[in-house]
């Protein structure tokens, strides 16, 4: 507690005990003294334990993933769990979504689901027309929207427009892709991906990029047929081994993806549930 005031130039302040004698105002010494003892001050003060004071949280790359709010940006780099240290977003390793716990991420919607066929895989669309042809990037499944259905179980990657290279006026752009969860086996590799596209609705949407991802369940609705390229159809890619810039090698075929298909025949129907 301060116990005495300095009226003027020689009196003596006590502080607690500590007598700070100031000079004559202006000169170098006094006032030097009177700085020194209120920095003094604001140390003590600052130091002062506060129980309400906030904790930064300290997050690892999973737990980045898992919850958007921990994830680093430009204004807010990423806090490491060494005191003193961060890591902006260009340094930081991203983490595959597929390596989040199951139970980061959102159960699978309630709804109507499609046959199991022969060979173990769902039906994508049921009645849907082997078109298409050979050296196409996957199988064209004629039909006018039509119900549309996940082959395996497994997580979206996205469910938007925007994601079809190739567009005339007219055309639904719409599509899925969804990352199974046990990859496919096959002698042009393993196939991890599918992808759904020239749909003219969704049964839901999801951002590319988004977490927690959606659960899939195997057979489960994932949207409507639409057109492209002046035909109503739906277009199925398999993708292979985690490579999903449809880039040459990087998928299935046309006969290819039929073969996976129970080897269904060129110019053939699905079955109709």
């Amino acid at each position: 507690m301060v116990t005495h005031v300095a009226r003027s130039a020689g009196e003596s302040v006590d502080l607690e005990n500590t007598s700070v004698t100031l000079s004559r105002p202006g000169t170098t010494s006094g006032m030097a003294r009177l700085t020194a003892l209120l920095l003094s001050l604001v140390v003590l003060v600052s130091c002062a334990p506060n129980a309400a004071a906030p904790q930064l949280p300290v997050a690892d790359s999973v737990g980045e993933q898992a919850h958007p709010a921990l994830a680093p940006t430009q204004e807010r780099p990423r806090l490491l769990a060494q005191p003193g240290l961060l890591a902006w977003p260009s340094e930081v390793t991203a983490v595959a979504p597929s390596s989040l716990s199951q139970t980061e991420l959102l159960e699978p919607a309630q709804g109507p689901t499609s046959q199991l066929l022969a060979c173990g895989l769902h039906n994508p669309m049921p009645g849907g027309f082997a078109a298409g042809y050979q050296a196409d990037t996957g199988l064209d499944l004629a039909g006018m929207n039509q119900p549309v259905f996940a082959l395996a179980a497994g997580y979206v990657d996205y469910a938007e427009a925007g994601h079809t290279a190739w567009r005339s006026p007219g055309d639904d752009d719409r599509a899925i892709r969804i990352e199974l969860d046990e990859p496919l086996q096959t002698a042009a590799g393993r196939v991890t991906h599918v992808w759904y596209a020239h749909l003219a609705d969704l049964a839901f949407t999801q951002a590319e990029g988004a977490t927690p991802r959606r659960r899939i369940a195997a057979g489960q609705h994932l949207g409507t047929s639409g057109r492209a390229n002046g035909m109503y159809h739906l277009h199925l890619g398999l993708l292979l081994d985690h490579d999903t810039t449809q880039n040459g090698g990087t998928f299935l075929l046309e006969d290819q993806v039929r073969a996976v298909l129970c080897n269904l025949r060129h110019k053939s129907r699905l079955p109709a549930d």
